[in-house]
């Protein structure tokens, strides 16, 4: 499973993201951003809905697939209140994704908010593969 860690910048929130691959920096990617949203989430909410996400072929490259990727799962909180859990990448590639997520339903009476993500910016943006292990480093406009 990958790691990641925030940093600071100015009044953004940046992220660094390791990963053993490309689905795996995907992932933890995705919890990087959530662990930013939602303080407290829980880690046995139930998934009570599969969505599949496809992203178009003709994304320009591993950049453009990540901050994609990340803008479709905070649509699918800020709009279905839905925060993602499960992940089966089908397809993933620098110019598409295909992938089932799973998502569990945002409770605000038993989950606590943190900061308001307006976007993932691509101030910065950086994705690399380093012989075996995948590294991204994110900015979040909060």
């Amino acid at each position: 499973m990958g790691t990641f860690e925030t940093f600071d910048h100015t009044a953004d929130v940046g992220l660094r993201i390791e990963g053993d691959s490309l689905a795996d920096l995907l992932e933890t990617a995705a919890r990087a951003v959530f662990s930013v949203v939602l303080l407290d989430l829980p880690e046995k909410v139930e998934v009570q809905r599969d969505v599949r996400v496809q992203l178009a072929p003709e994304l320009e490259g591993l950049e453009e697939l990540l901050v994609e990727w990340l803008q479709e799962l905070l649509y699918h909180f800020e709009t279905k209140r839905l925060v993602p859990l499960a992940f089966d990448f089908r397809e993933k590639g620098p110019r598409a994704l295909h992938a089932r997520v799973g998502f569990g339903r945002f409770d605000p009476a038993r989950h606590r908010t943190g900061l308001e993500v307006k976007a993932v910016t691509y101030h910065g943006l950086e994705v690399r593969q380093e012989a075996s292990r995948w590294t991204a480093r994110i900015i979040l406009d909060v």
